[in-house]
């Protein structure tokens, strides 16, 4: 073995077992600030190496099994994926990008002479080697010169090569990936002043969007938008979870201050009620097609004892890539009953139809005007989703003897209308105008608080 490679396996597995130690001893969980930052610096400086050498003994590895040497075989393993599977342990998913970024860096080919081209981009590639970036810097950084690559002058692209490596350094703090990524996309937007043509066609082609089969309660979204879609979404998105203006509802402080009406969702679970938000107010809009002579309108089937119960199991025709009927919790029906068009559906134990019934409860334009100019937004103090974006909640249940009329009817977004059962702020209705109590935790007393500020009848000045 070469003498180098073997005092380098030996220091490595010095490194690991001395790592391998302040980890199982708990070392940094007690260290210093500045202990566990500059050893950090120092693991994260290690990984970008390790990450530099994967990479490229992953390109040797498949060069080799392409041989008559057959790496692989020699190695009792069906390909090179597997050979790096069983010495790292990686995923096979982990194996197919280190494979993807040693063609990024690897010599094109060997020539007739024998001596082989330069790498594709060689000035990454020796920021790679010398540990300045890591995997995730050389895809940021090559993604999307290799998108134009064949389209664009090789020696402007070999100069922006050189400007994003230059960019990186093996002293100080690596370059941040989102860095380089922005400016790699924007030098090579400037490059490729022909290739937008090029790119609608590939994106129009590659647009899609899927929706899987239910598991666990959830029905997975994949997909690809193209970029006019993905901003028209962000925007919407946007303006339903960061409305503008300044708070102006009852807003409720224990005595320690703390911000009771904090948004604890996730930015994930945020986009995902706001998309439900959108997709609520989208089948009453007035251009919208209709269907058998009215606004698309979901239906949730659920039987008889099911809606007597007030729980257990309703069906959603269509609503995952199965195209059947899919189960969800009673719940879900009751949320979309509220707002919108029930369908009761009573069968036999043979199945047979016995009772169909429609309940239409939708609010009219005219009380949803009336409505909106009364509370403005989502009632739930601390809420303040714009009034486009909010649902009409009855009060006083449908299921109960609730009325569709303006005394009891509420704005509310379409997070706190699915929520509203369990989240222990409770709605009632004083001379028509909504008030909210808050959960004992906020306000002790239990009182009822008004939504909003109310214009006060002034009394007249005496003359």
């Amino acid at each position: 073995m070469n003498k180098t490679m073997e005092r380098t396996r030996e220091t490595m597995a010095t490194a690991v077992a001395d790592l391998r130690s302040i980890l199982t001893a708990g070392t940094l969980d007690t260290a210093s600030r500045d202990d566990v930052l500059a050893f950090l610096i120092g693991v994260g400086d290690l990984h970008r190496q390790v990450e530099a050498t994967l990479v490229l003994s992953t390109g040797i590895i498949e060069k080799r099994s392409a041989t008559a040497e057959r790496f692989d075989v020699s190695a009792d393993c069906r390909n090179p994926n597997e050979v790096l599977q069983r010495i790292t342990g990686a995923a096979p998913t982990t194996v197919k990008r280190w494979s993807r970024l040693a063609a990024t860096i690897k010599p094109a080919r060997t020539l007739a002479s024998g001596e082989e081209k330069p790498a594709e981009f060689p000035a990454l590639r020796t920021a790679l080697t010398t540990g300045a970036i890591g995997a995730d810097g050389l895809e940021a950084a090559a993604r999307p010169l290799r998108e134009i690559k064949d389209r664009v002058n090789p020696a402007d692209l070999a100069e922006v090569d050189e400007v994003l490596a230059a960019m990186t350094t093996t002293t100080g703090a690596p370059v941040m990936t989102d860095t380089l990524r922005d400016l790699s996309l924007r030098m090579a937007t400037d490059l490729d002043i022909t290739g937008a043509e090029v790119e609608e066609e590939q994106a129009f082609r590659g647009r899609a969007l899927r929706l899987g089969v239910k598991r666990n309660g959830l029905v997975p979204v994949a997909g690809q938008l193209v970029p006019d879609v993905a901003g028209a979404l962000s925007v919407l998105l946007d303006s339903i979870n960061n409305p503008h203006g300044q708070p102006t509802d009852v807003r409720f402080r224990p005595s320690d201050e703390s911000d009771e009406n904090a948004d604890v969702r996730t930015m994930a679970q945020r986009n995902h009620d706001a998309l439900g938000t959108i997709l609520a107010a989208v089948p009453n809009a007035p251009d919208m097609p209709t269907n058998g002579g009215g606004a698309p309108v979901l239906v949730i089937h659920a039987t008889e004892d099911t809606v007597h119960a007030g729980e257990g199991w309703a069906t959603i025709p269509g609503a995952d890539g199965t195209g059947t009927d899919v189960p969800v919790p009673f719940a879900a029906a009751k949320h979309v009953g509220c707002c919108g068009t029930i369908q009761r559906l009573t069968t036999s134990a043979t199945g047979r139809i016995v009772k169909l019934t429609i309940d239409k409860r939708f609010f009219s334009p005219d009380q949803r005007r009336a409505i909106i100019a009364r509370d403005r937004s989502c009632v739930i103090p601390g809420c303040h989703t714009p009034a486009r974006w909010c649902e009409i909640h009855h009060v006083t249940a449908w299921s109960n003897g609730g009325k569709t009329t303006t005394d009891n009817g509420v704005l509310i977004c379409w997070h706190h209308h699915r929520s509203i059962d369990h989240m222990n702020w409770d709605i009632h209705m004083n001379n028509g105008v909504p008030e909210v109590r808050p959960p004992d935790w906020v306000d002790p007393t239990q009182a009822w608080h008004p939504t909003g500020p109310r214009a006060v009848a002034r009394t007249r000045r005496k003359t």
